[in-house]
């Protein structure tokens, strides 16, 4: 009886920390997530001192949240840090083209190669909007420089064969990535054709006065 009872203590005892380092990450993640949003956020107003300071509070909290959970293996793969990674990679994919007009590639990052992925996957999508609004703005050369980066990362998800249990939707992302690209491409060849449309029109009415 003596050692049933030692037996649950023990357990119990294990699995309260086990519990606890759990909720100190959920916490944790939900702080990078955040971070990692409102970086983007001002990446999105050209803002880039605004968004290396969450980006900095976030890459903090990645470390914090990896040395957290680097012995617990089922907290170290759970949905929710591996979210908070694909989050912070792709706040700093957008980050550092923004400021480099470079990609930042894996090695400089501490995280599964799936969060990688799918943090490519979701830089793109942000890549297309900044496009679109360089678009409004009648910068056809600045929408073409995203629709590069774009192309190139997507490069990389292509040429990446592994299983979905791997990679965490390599396909879904990678055919995801296409459309976008698809799309913003369309759109900024209708740009190019408006645009010399109106010069060639405004050649003309020059001339004609």
């Amino acid at each position: 009886m003596t050692n049933l009872n030692s037996n649950i203590e023990y357990l119990t005892f294990t699995f309260d920390n086990l519990n606890e380092i759990r909720e100190k990450s959920l916490s944790i993640s939900r702080e990078i997530i955040r971070d990692c949003s409102k970086s983007i956020r001002h990446i999105h107003r050209n803002d880039t001192n605004g968004a290396k300071q969450y980006l900095d509070a976030a890459s903090l909290n990645v470390k914090k949240l990896k040395n957290l959970c680097k012995n617990v293996s089922e907290i170290n793969n759970a949905g929710y840090v591996l979210d908070a990674e694909r989050e912070f990679v792709e706040a700093v994919l957008v980050y550092k083209y923004e400021l480099e007009g470079s990609v930042e590639v894996f090695k400089k990052f501490s995280v599964h190669p799936s969060s990688y992925i799918q943090g490519i996957g979701d830089a793109i999508g942000e890549w297309r909007r900044k496009a679109l609004d360089s678009l409004k703005e009648l910068n056809l050369k600045k929408s073409e420089e995203y629709l590069h980066v774009m192309e190139e990362c997507l490069g990389i998800l292509v040429e990446l064969d592994y299983p979905d249990a791997l990679t965490g939707g390599l396909r879904r992302y990678a055919d995801n990535a296409k459309s976008l690209i698809e799309k913003t491409r369309s759109e900024i060849t209708s740009a190019f054709i408006s645009e010399s449309l109106r010069k060639d029109i405004s050649k003309i009415t020059t001339n004609e006065l």
